[in-house]
């Protein structure tokens, strides 16, 4: 079996090409959720009949070690073609030996709901059940669609047309408005501070070549009063980022830039659009999203593998013996003065 890791933005995209993958495998995506002196990676297990990737990001531990986690958002190490789970256990024991990761404390995955594949993820560590999640299959028509609402969001949409809320498609000079929106909604929602994207991180995505984005901006008087960051993938379309104005909220902008996601995402023909979970659970903003959807919900999962367990142990006696107890994972990165939940909220 060939195996590889790969580093190089023209290889890693070389390999994509050949598979139905997602807006957060591209390196774009990978390299703009890291932090300085991290590295994007991408693992490669392929025989001639059957592929293995596996995107994430190597940061770095007191300059000696190192550990491995996937980029915000829904990764995860995917297969296709005939790569069989027998394929799967020889690529995790080959990417387990190869030098690079002789270092490596332990291993974080954010697994995509939309490809849950239960052989690797019992494969690659344990995968703990983190929340539910929202997506809606785009199955049918978007007009048939639509009658799923809940009644309420039925209302509620039906009260922006009528004030006469419009979409508008963003263009590259609105990109800082959008951020404007996104940062006033986190102060609203006492975010902490891994949801303070940075400029940077928004204009790297939309410029990139490979990442495919989109902002959707509700508009009033020709005043924008919310907008969406979208990602699309081979298959999915993903709600990744989302603001609003308070001022403006009995107007129902927010129900209405969803129904205009789902609308957009039938329009490119994406087999599903994804919108996330709540901020703490299931919650009032998982809540909001399941009124768009008529499909049972997906569970996220986090996956967690600890590779050297010595380190890991000491690691971890280090951060106790500073900050305390935590259930976070790993241990030593629980973030120091943020709740659990707050840090593992993913929307």
């Amino acid at each position: 079996m060939f195996n590889q890791i790969v580093k190089n933005r023209w290889e890693w995209e070389n390999w994509l090409r050949e598979v139905n993958c997602d807006s957060y495998d591209h390196y774009d995506y990978v390299l703009a959720n890291c932090e300085p002196g991290e590295q994007p990676e991408l693992y490669i297990a392929a025989k001639d009949d059957g592929i293995l990737l596996y995107p994430y990001i190597r940061r770095p531990i007191a300059h000696r070690y190192d550990d491995l986690v996937t980029a915000y958002g829904y990764g995860g190490p995917f297969r296709e073609g005939n790569f069989t789970n027998e394929d799967v256990k020889e690529a995790r024991r080959l990417f387990l030996q190869r030098a690079e990761n002789q270092a490596t404390v332990t291993e974080t995955i954010r697994y995509h709901p939309c490809r849950i594949d239960p052989d690797i993820m019992r494969v690659f560590g344990q995968a703990v059940p983190i929340r539910q999640t929202v997506h809606v299959r785009l199955d049918d028509s978007f007009e048939q669609l639509e009658q799923r609402f809940s009644k309420m969001t039925k209302r509620n949409v039906k009260r922006a047309v009528r004030e006469q809320v419009m979409l508008v498609r963003g263009q590259s000079h609105e990109l800082c408005e959008f951020i404007r929106l996104y940062r006033a909604t986190m102060d609203r929602r006492a975010a902490n501070d891994a949801y303070y994207f940075s400029d940077q991180y928004f204009e790297d995505l939309w410029n990139s070549d490979t990442c495919e984005t989109e902002l959707l901006f509700a508009v009033h008087d020709d005043v924008i009063v919310a907008g969406v960051f979208m990602l699309f993938g081979d298959d999915g379309a993903h709600y990744h980022l989302g603001g609003s104005d308070a001022d403006y909220l009995a107007l129902r902008p927010n129900h209405f830039l969803f129904r205009e996601m789902i609308r957009r995402a039938v329009e490119k023909d994406k087999a599903y659009v994804h919108l996330g979970g709540g901020a703490t659970g299931e919650d009032a903003l998982f809540d909001f999203k399941q009124s768009f959807s008529g499909d049972e919900p997906l569970t996220y999962y986090i996956g967690q593998a600890v590779l050297d367990e010595v380190v890991y142990h000491r690691l971890n006696q280090d951060h106790l013996l500073r900050y305390g107890p935590s259930d976070f994972f790993p241990l030593y990165r629980t973030p120091v003065a943020e709740t659990v939940t707050e840090a593992q909220a993913e929307r």
